[in-house]
């Protein structure tokens, strides 16, 4: 993990950390701001930007939390940072998956088919290739005519490998 030692004023002259998140927008050198943690006064952040190298970077600091009216602390010294130098480390931007809990479909889809043969392919179809309902149950119907033998021998084959493997 490549990380870069930046003193405060060098940051600065990169405009990190933004005056407010909503600057961004507006930066050549800063990609993003993010939040990452909360405490009563003040709220931790992570700032991505690109160097004067064109390699990005992402350090973390400390900003004061917009409670409007009510009780704020004084504003963290420096952006919680220590010393004369802030160590970045390079990152770069990948695609990640991300599991979340959606709500239970009563129509078959590819992960939890239907009982019937068709109803389970239909529903591929359907969500694999964008088809109406009606248009995926006959594709179904005429690939399980079309395959029939061949689904046949090859489960007949499937049942033969699974006895000699026990």
């Amino acid at each position: 993990m490549p990380v870069k030692q930046f003193t405060a004023g060098q940051l600065a002259s990169l405009g990190v950390p933004p005056d407010d998140p909503d600057d961004v927008a507006w930066s050549d050198t800063v990609l993003t701001d993010e939040h990452v943690s909360m405490s009563k006064y003040s709220q931790e952040r992570r700032c991505i930007f690109r160097d004067d190298d064109g390699r990005t970077w992402a350090v973390t600091y400390e900003a004061q939390v917009d409670a409007g009216d009510y009780e704020v602390g004084p504003p963290p010294d420096n952006h919680g940072w220590f010393g004369g130098t802030v160590e970045a480390v390079e990152v770069e931007q990948r695609p990640v998956i991300v599991a979340r809990w959606e709500p239970v479909s009563d129509e078959p889809a590819v992960d939890r088919p239907a009982v019937g043969a068709i109803d389970s392919l239909a529903a591929v179809w359907f969500q694999e290739a964008g088809a109406r309902d009606d248009v995926a149950r006959e594709a179904a119907a005429a690939w399980i005519v079309e395959h029939a033998d061949e689904v046949a021998d090859l489960y007949d084959a499937y049942l033969d490998s699974t006895e000699d493997g026990q």
